[in-house]
């Protein structure tokens, strides 16, 4: 919770700095300066940097173009059109990410996760220790989750559109838990009505939308959903 902690505190700051860039450059004072520019740099430093910790070259890459488009004159790049530009960012992305691929994580978040299997490019789950790993990074994709005595989850989502289904799952007696990060892409879950949920979200520019409700029998084992939303979207319905 600490590192959520820090992440919201960062976050508070650079919508902070923003707006008083945004009301400077409204007053006529430091006209030698592209204030409103500024302010958006520092929250898509922001965003790079967070990027970085979590090693998704996506989320380095295609702020790094939003910020080119905004300094066009600057480098160079008057007569390139944005999407030229957004392109040959989101371009580099992915040649990164061909490059350096990932590894399969390792959770230890109460000892209840283990190495998962990733299944950013199949159907495959480790159904044997209850766990699973998904993992977007561009473009839409749709993923039916059927794990039994679930106890953790991984959703990573970067700014791509995923929809996961969970209604095939039945949950471990002692609980489960769910780590769910979405950066700048629309991610929608769907869980059974019957699961009981406990959410920790730490939302940043994004938004998070509840559709429905969870079940509140506490005699049913506890799903843990730690959410982590950058500048996305994230739904969640409960059928």
């Amino acid at each position: 919770m600490k590192d959520y902690r820090i992440k919201a505190i960062a976050r508070g700051l650079a919508i902070i700095a923003f707006a008083v860039c945004l009301l400077l450059s409204k007053t006529g004072a430091f006209t030698a300066f592209p204030l409103v520019k500024i302010g958006m740099c520092i929250i898509l430093a922001l965003v790079v940097i967070e990027a970085l910790m979590e090693k998704s070259f996506f989320g380095v890459f295609f702020p790094m173009g939003i910020a080119a488009c905004l300094f066009q004159k600057e480098l160079g790049l008057e007569n390139v059109s944005y999407i030229v530009i957004i392109l040959a960012f989101v371009l580099i992305g992915i040649g990164f990410s061909l490059i350096f691929d990932k590894k399969p994580k390792i959770s230890v978040i109460k000892d209840k996760c283990h190495e998962a299997v990733d299944g950013s490019m199949s159907d495959e789950y480790s159904e044997g220790d209850g766990t699973f790993d998904l993992d977007n990074n561009m473009g839409s994709k749709s993923q039916y989750v059927n794990v039994q005595n679930l106890k953790c989850g991984n959703i990573d989502n970067a700014l791509g559109q995923l929809t996961v289904y969970l209604n095939n799952c039945t949950i471990d007696p002692e609980g489960a838990i769910l780590n769910i990060d979405n950066g700048l892409g629309a991610l929608t879950i769907y869980m059974p009505k019957d699961f009981r949920v406990s959410f920790n979200c730490d939302n940043g520019m994004g938004k998070i939308n509840m559709h429905g409700e969870c079940s509140n029998d506490t005699s049913l084992p506890l799903v843990t959903a730690n959410v982590d939303n950058g500048m996305g979207t994230i739904d969640f319905y409960f059928e």
